[in-house]
């Protein structure tokens, strides 16, 4: 812990001192390009003011030119009392020494009366003066309503002046454009441009208009394609831009009129070494610095946190000494008698540990106590559930041994019937008795309830109704008999649904009553339809005293089957809380109407079973099966 404390709390400062240093890094930079931005601004500045003044130093010298052919033609004009021949060598020879291109003299009638060329009459007489000098300027010399003329701009590469040479004549002299070439290229922005390269880290200049075509360009490389939009958002917003690009910062910055107005750009190449070299420097020094303040904090933090840390380590030696049951409270002693929040923190532990010991140990002894007590009362239980089990399994068999499994051997009859308990015991019964020799009683019931309980009332009711029919009378009669016996002897209030029926072996006479239970249904032989006894409208037994119970006939065929059964078969749930239902009972024993009676009982209870597919059984499962053969044979041949 305390090392995880002291790596962390350095690793923090360390990153800290990196974030700081990247911080300043990107400051710079941004600082260095706006550094750079603005050194493009002033660079535009000197190139659009360099231009201006060039175009007016040559518009000066122009103007310097014109007035030196002036004075030069005034000049000449002095020979004009010489002859022709002679006046021709004089401009020829004025012409070669003052770097003049020509010299004429003209009359009233614009004739070249002499010529810079010489005294060659052949050749002046076919000389002509250029066609775009102004005749009406000419014309204006010779009359003498002018003194002096300037032609205007260069024809041919010459500029032209003229003066009044006398009555009648005009004095003309050409001077080449070419001698201000040198004026012109000494005062160049192309010139101006390369003397500001590798200065200040530039490596191009281009100039461009406000079209975005290039003027002028020096250095090694044009704008990229890819920076084209760089100059027309600065010719549009009229604000430099910038942008890094591979090993070099692209600036451009915008070119103004002296209104103000933007009429170009200016897209300057410079090397971004500096950027670089202001990153890997504070980069450097960051992680260096950040070196440094690991390492120290790093060991202050480790001897600080050891003393810190050494009596937490003793208190947490000591929780463990608790845990272990090995704690010794005097082992605290050194840190108790220190006055600081330490001291005290240990006196409290110190306490609180004799105090938990304390407890252990009285806690122990209890446990042990009641651990003592609780294996002698679970012996008790496990010798009490012993006996219940096998007085429940006793109980069991004996209500099994109630139950007969078959109807007794008649040429009349045959029988099969099953019960199979919820729990250990169960609140269904069924019973089958004769009554004399040719009647015999079918009884199904279904006591409410599960468990001992109702085995116990299954036991009273069955009893009560076996000596009820024994008693004699119709079977609602008995019905009647039973419930008053029951409602007397019914302490914990239960009831039972009962089905009684009495069978005439001779006729297939079926009387029968019922009291609240599930109607039997009737398999006839000769279609194998299926249909349910007509119910006799009597409420379960036991619930109220003096309740009738009426009775009604049915007659069985040779061969029809009588199935009898509780509401644990009809109301069995699947997994899903799905009902068997009447339904499927019907079709079961359709399917199984011509089977033995064996096959029968086995149908639906092996349907039923297949139904809930291993689903808890809620309901006891009782069924009764009885097919009549016909009347005796003694019977018949009587």
């Amino acid at each position: 812990m305390t090392r995880r404390l002291i790596i962390l709390v350095a690793s923090c400062i360390a990153f800290a001192i990196l974030v700081v240093s990247l911080v300043f890094g990107m400051l710079g930079r941004n600082a260095l390009i706006e550094q750079a931005e603005g050194q493009a601004q002033v660079v535009a500045r000197i190139i659009a003011e360099s231009a201006r003044l060039s175009e007016v130093a040559l518009e000066e010298a122009q103007e310097i030119v014109t007035d030196v052919l002036t004075t030069l033609a005034l000049t000449a004009d002095h020979v004009g009392q010489v002859s022709i021949p002679d006046v021709s060598d004089r401009f020829a020879e004025i012409v070669a020494r003052g770097n003049l291109d020509s010299i004429w003299l003209v009359d009233s009638d614009l004739h070249i009366l002499a010529s810079s060329v010489g005294d060659y009459g052949s050749v002046i007489n076919g000389q002509t003066l250029p066609e775009t000098l102004s005749r009406d300027a000419l014309r204006g010399l010779v009359s003498g309503r002018r003194y002096s003329v300037d032609f205007g701009p260069a024809v041919d590469g010459v500029r032209y002046v003229g003066v009044r040479a006398g009555p009648g004549r005009a004095l003309i002299v050409g001077q080449s454009v070419r001698a201000l070439d040198g004026v012109r290229a000494a005062n160049s922005v192309p010139v101006l441009m390369q003397a500001m390269l590798n200065r200040n880290d530039i490596i191009s200049i281009e100039v461009l208009d406000d079209q975005q075509k290039s003027l002028a360009q020096v250095g090694a490389e044009k704008t990229p394609k890819d920076l084209v939009d760089l100059p027309a958002e600065t010719i549009s917003t009229g604000a430099a831009t910038s942008e890094l690009k591979g090993h070099h910062l692209w600036v451009s910055a915008p070119i103004r009129d002296t209104a103000g107005i933007v009429i170009g750009a200016v897209m300057i190449q410079m090397s971004n070494q500096r950027l670089d070299a202001l990153l890997s420097d504070l980069l450097i020094y960051g992680v260096g610095s950040a070196a440094l303040v690991f390492a120290a904090g790093a060991t202050i933090a480790s001897v600080s946190a050891r003393r810190i840390a050494r009596p937490v380590l003793a208190m947490t030696t000591a929780a463990r000494e608790i845990e272990a049951r090995s704690f010794h409270p005097d082992s605290l002693d050194r840190m108790t008698g220190r006055q600081d929040e330490i001291g005290t923190l240990a006196r409290v532990f110190q306490d609180m540990a004799v105090k938990v010991q304390r407890r252990e140990e009285d806690l122990e002894a209890e446990v042990r106590a009641r651990t003592l007590e609780l294996e002698q009362k679970n012996a008790l239980l496990e010798d009490s559930a012993r006996r219940v089990e096998a007085e429940l399994q006793a109980a069991k068999t004996l209500q099994a041994a109630m139950l007969p499994e078959s109807l007794p051997v008649s040429q009349a009859y045959a029988g099969k019937a099953s019960m199979v308990p919820a729990r250990e015991m169960g609140g269904d019964f069924y019973d089958f008795f004769p009554l004399d020799e040719r009647r015999l009683g079918l009884v199904i019931a279904d006591v409410s309830g599960k468990g001992v309980p109702a085995a116990f009332f299954m036991a009273i009711s069955r009893t009560v109704l076996q000596a009820s029919a024994m008693d004699g009378g119709s079977p609602g009669d008995c019905l009647v008999r039973a419930n008053e016996v029951l409602c007397a002897r019914n302490p914990m209030e239960m009831f039972v649904t009962a089905f009684y029926a009495i069978l005439d072996i001779e006729t297939g006479e079926l009387a029968y009553a019922n009291g609240g239970h599930n109607p039997p249904l009737i398999i006839r032989r000769a279609d194998g339809s299926v249909a349910g006894l007509p119910g006799t409208g009597g409420m379960a037994l036991g619930v109220m005293p003096d309740m009738p119970y009426g009775d009604k006939l049915a007659r069985l065929a040779a061969g029809d089957t009588l199935f009898l059964y509780t509401d644990g078969i009809s109301e069995a749930m699947d997994s899903a809380g799905r009902e068997f239902g009447e339904a499927r009972i019907e079709a079961t024993l359709r399917d199984a109407a011509m089977r033995p009676v064996e096959a029968v009982l086995s149908a639906v209870t092996g349907a039923v079973s297949a139904f809930v597919a291993g689903a808890p059984q809620s309901d006891d499962i009782t069924c009764l099966v009885v097919r009549y053969l016909g009347p005796p044979v003694e019977t018949i041949l009587s």
